[in-house]
């Protein structure tokens, strides 16, 4: 089955609600495509780099947990997690300036 835009403006309206509902979060890089290998079809990919407060923003803004974040070492420091909403698996990326962070990654309530 092939995505047609129409299917990729549901992940748009996703991120505009965040927007609206999280007016302080930073800005990222932002890419909405079709996903095979996960639970959801739509996929939202959103990606910081070297901003480990703006990742904790976006990392409570959509409810990700610490459980569901890991930290790997992949060419630097890459952390990840990812949350699935309205049937569209939205997956966070913070890519580090160098060494993972000390300080422990933000908790959603």
């Amino acid at each position: 089955m092939s995505l047609t835009a129409f299917d990729q403006a549901r992940g748009y309206r996703l991120l505009t609600e965040l927007g609206e509902s999280h007016p302080h979060l930073p800005a990222a890089e932002v890419h909405v495509h079709r996903q095979i290998s996960l639970v959801a079809e739509l996929t939202i990919d959103v990606s910081l780099h070297g901003d480990e407060v703006g990742f904790a923003q976006w990392q409570r803004a959509l409810g990700i947990t610490a459980v569901d974040t890991r930290r790997i070492e992949f060419g630097g420091w890459v952390s990840s997690g990812h949350v699935t909403r309205d049937g569209i698996t939205v997956i966070l990326t913070l890519h580090h300036r160098q060494e993972a962070p000390v300080l422990a990654l933000a908790v959603a309530s």
